[in-house]
C-alpha cells in the first residue's frame, strides 16, 4: 500500500516534501495520506489539495490526529475520508496578520473573501449545500467530532478506537477543546519564547565585534533554534578560519559541513526579506529574515560566496555580485524570489473561472481526447428463469491539445548592483497576474464566443436545449433556465441526467442585482412577502467583466463539474502553475527568468451549461 504522511504546519515546504514523495509512488495505485496538522499557509495547503485531488490513482485521507484550519481542506483531497474516534476537525475562514493603511487592509479583507470562494468547492464535496458551506467560511472555527464530521460528509467513515467506548459528556468536552488549546499554546509559546530569547542574546554576545564582520553567519545562528550558543561559537571559529588566506594556497575553498544547511537557511530567509521590503505580504515569515532585513542585495551576495567559500576579503560589492551570478546558490536565491512573486500574483488574481469549471492535468501536448459516456441503460424486470437483456452505452468525444504561453524577464547586474528589487519581485508579479488573466480570457470567450461542437451545434443552441430567449435575470428566469437544465437527458437521450444548477455566471452589469436576488429572503420582483427559492439563495455568483464586452444582460448557469464537467481548464502533468526557470547568461551581466504556462481551455459536456440570450 502507498503512504505518506503530512503532518506538522502548512508551509511551501511541506508542499515541496508531499510533491517529492509523491514523486517516487507509481501514480497509478490508490494513495493514503495520513493527516495529524494544526493547519499553516492556505496557498501552500490548496497546492497539497489540487496535487492530491489530482492524483490519478484515486487517494483517501486518514486524520489520524487533528485536521485543523487548512488541514481540514487537504483531507477534501481523499475519495474516501477516514477519521479515527478520537480525532478532530476544524474548519474556518481564512485569516491574516498583516499592516498598513485602511486601504491596504481592506484590499487583504477582499483578497481573503475571494480565497474563502476558492475554497468553497473543495468543501462541497461533503454533499452540503452551497450555504452551509459559506457558513463554515464565515470567520468562525468549527469544530467537528469524529460523529460530528461523518454526520457533515467532511468524514465518509470513522475508525474506531478498539475497547474503548466514548465518554457521556464527549460533546461537552468537544466545545472546550478550542479555549483549553489555545490555553497550552500560549503556555507553551511563552516558555519557548523565554528560552530562545536567552539563547539569542548568549550567542550576539560570543559574536561581539564579529556581528558586523560576519552578519549572514550570526542571522543563521540566531534563526537555528537548535544552535546553542556553543554551536555558535564552533561555527565562527570555523568560519573565520576559512576566510584566512594561507601563504601558499592550494587549490579552492571547500564548503564545510556542520550538520545544518546554513546556505539554504540564509536563502529563505533573504527571500522572504526581499519579498517583504517590495511589499509582498507573507503568511508565515522565515525567523531569520528580522536578522537581515536591512541587508542590501550585494551584501546578501557577499553571504552566499562566505558561506560557499568563495569570498576574499579585498572583494568589492561589485565584484562580490558578478561571483555570486557564477554560483547557484545566489542564482537560486533570486530564483526562490521570483517564483514566490509570481506564485503569490498568480493566486492574488481574480479567479472567477475557476469556480464552475472542471480542472484536469494531461500528460503530453498530444491531440487528447476526452470521451463523455452516456447514462447507464435502464434495468428492466426479469422474470423467473428468463435472460438479462444485454444494455449498451454511447458515447460523444471532445479533443484539445495544450498550448504553451510564457515570457522571459532578464536582471541585469546593475539592478542587482542598485539594489532594484522590481526586476525579479513585482514584475514576476505582475505575470503570475498575467498568467491567471490569460487562464480566465480563455475559459470565459467559451462562453462568449459560443463554440461549434463535435455534432455540428453551437454550444448553446435549440438543438442543445441550453438556451432561453431574453430570460430576465429574475425568480421567473431562473427558473425557467432550471427546469431546462434538469430536463437534460443522456448522449443517448434515454434517461434524465437531472443537471442540478450551483453557480451564477454573470457580467459585472448584473453583479449588483444578482447579489441582490441571491440575497434576498424573498423574490424581488413580487410586493408581497413571496419567500424567495432555496434554490436561489443557494447559487454562488461568478462575476466576471470580460462577459460584459460580448453581452450586459446574458447570463449563464453552471452545473457543479463534479456532476456534470461543462467547462474544462487542462494543465501539463506535474509542472507548477504557472512555471519559473532560471539561467545565467555568459555574454551579458544578466540572469534570465523564463515564466511559461501549459494551458488549454475546451467543452467536454453542454448539459452542464445554460445561457439566457438578450434580445
Amino acid at each position: 500500500m502507498q503512504k505518506i504522511t503530512i503532518s506538522g504546519p502548512i508551509t511551501a515546504e511541506t508542499f515541496d516534501q508531499v510533491k517529492a514523495q509523491t514523486d517516487r509512488l507509481d501514480s497509478a495505485l490508490p494513495l493514503t495520506i495520513e493527516l495529524n496538522s494544526d493547519g499553516g499557509a492556505v496557498d501552500a495547503g490548496i497546492a497539497i489539495y489540487n496535487h492530491l485531488s489530482a492524483w490519478p490513482g484515486g487517494c483517501k485521507t486518514e486524520v489520524v490526529g487533528w485536521a485543523l484550519s487548512i488541514a481540514s481542506l487537504i483531507l477534501m483531497a481523499g475519495q474516501e475520508r477516514a477519521v479515527h474516534q478520537n480525532s478532530l476537525v476544524m474548519v474556518h475562514a481564512p485569516w491574516t496578520t498583516s499592516t498598513g493603511n485602511a486601504i491596504e487592509l481592506r484590499d487583504r479583507a477582499a483578497l481573503l473573501d475571494r480565497v474563502a470562494v476558492t475554497m468553497q468547492s473543495a468543501y462541497q464535496a461533503t454533499g452540503q449545500r452551497a450555504a452551509t458551506v459559506k457558513q463554515w467560511l464565515d470567520g468562525t472555527d468549527h469544530w467537528f467530532s469524529a460523529d460530528e464530521a461523518l454526520a457533515a460528509g467532511l468524514a465518509t467513515r470513522i475508525i474506531e478506537s478498539p475497547n474503548r467506548a466514548a465518554p457521556a459528556n464527549a460533546s461537552a468536552c468537544l466545545h472546550k477543546i478550542p479555549s483549553l488549546y489555545a490555553k497550552i499554546m500560549i503556555q507553551d509559546t511563552t516558555i519557548e519564547a523565554a528560552a530562545d530569547q536567552n539563547r539569542r542574546a548568549e550567542i550576539t554576545a560570543r559574536f561581539g565585534k564579529f556581528a558586523k564582520q560576519e552578519p549572514a553567519l550570526m542571522a543563521s545562528c540566531l534563526a537555528d533554534r537548535a544552535c546553542s550558543a556553543d554551536e555558535a561559537s564552533t561555527r565562527l571559529l570555523t568560519q573565520i578560519g576559512r576566510e584566512v588566506e594561507p601563504l601558499n594556497p592550494i587549490g579552492s575553498y571547500a564548503r564545510v559541513s556542520t550538520g545544518v544547511d546554513r546556505v539554504a537557511e540564509f536563502k529563505a530567509a533573504a527571500r522572504d526579506v526581499l519579498l517583504a521590503r517590495s511589499g509582498i505580504k507573507l503568511d508565515e515569515v522565515h525567523p531569520g529574515a528580522r536578522d537581515l532585513q536591512r541587508m542590501s542585495i550585494s551584501a546578501m551576495a557577499e553571504s552566499v560566496l562566505s558561506m560557499t567559500g568563495h569570498r576574499r576579503l579585498d572583494m568589492s560589492s561589485a565584484g562580490a555580485i558578478s561571483a555570486a551570478l557564477g554560483t547557484s546558490d545566489f542564482v537560486q536565491l533570486l530564483s526562490n524570489v521570483s517564483n514566490k512573486s509570481l506564485t503569490i500574483g498568480y493566486a492574488e488574481a481574480p479567479a472567477g473561472h475557476a469556480v464552475f469549471t472542471a480542472e484536469r492535468e494531461v500528460p503530453d501536448f498530444k491531440t487528447n481526447t476526452l470521451v463523455s459516456l452516456s447514462e447507464a441503460p435502464a434495468l428492466e424486470k426479469v422474470h423467473e428463469l428468463g435472460e438479462y437483456v444485454h444494455g449498451s452505452l454511447n458515447d460523444s468525444a471532445t479533443t484539445f491539445e495544450l498550448a504553451t504561453f510564457g515570457k522571459i524577464l532578464r536582471i541585469s547586474r546593475q539592478a542587482l548592483i542598485n539594489d532594484d528589487l522590481t526586476a525579479f519581485t513585482s514584475l514576476p508579479r505582475s505575470m503570475g497576474a498575467a498568467a491567471r488573466r490569460l487562464e480566465a480570457d480563455m475559459t470565459f470567450s467559451i462562453l462568449t464566443s459560443n463554440p461549434t461542437l463535435s455534432d455540428g451545434n453551437a454550444l448553446f443552441s435549440a438543438a442543445h436545449a441550453n438556451q432561453g430567449s431574453a430570460l430576465a435575470l429574475t425568480v421567473a428566469g431562473l427558473a425557467s433556465a432550471r427546469s431546462a437544465m434538469r430536463l437534460q437527458k443522456g448522449v443517448a437521450g434515454l434517461q434524465y441526467l437531472d443537471p442540478q444548477p450551483r453557480y451564477l455566471v454573470v457580467p459585472v452589469a448584473l453583479e449588483t442585482a444578482a447579489e441582490q436576488l441571491l440575497a434576498s429572503l424573498v423574490d424581488p420582483s413580487k410586493s408581497n412577502a413571496t419567500p424567495n427559492s432555496e434554490f436561489i439563495r443557494g447559487l454562488t455568483l461568478v462575476a466576471d467583466p470580460r462577459l460584459d464586452g460580448n453581452s450586459t444582460t446574458a447570463w449563464y448557469l453552471s452545473a457543479d463539474p463534479r456532476q456534470i464537467e461543462g467547462v474544462l481548464r487542462a494543465y501539463l502533468s506535474g509542472q507548477p502553475r504557472p512555471y519559473l526557470e532560471e539561467n545565467t547568461e555568459f555574454a551579458v551581466d544578466a540572469v534570465s527568468f523564463k515564466v511559461r504556462l501549459d494551458f488549454a481551455a475546451g467543452v467536454i459536456d453542454y448539459r452542464g451549461l445554460y445561457r439566457s440570450v438578450s434580445s
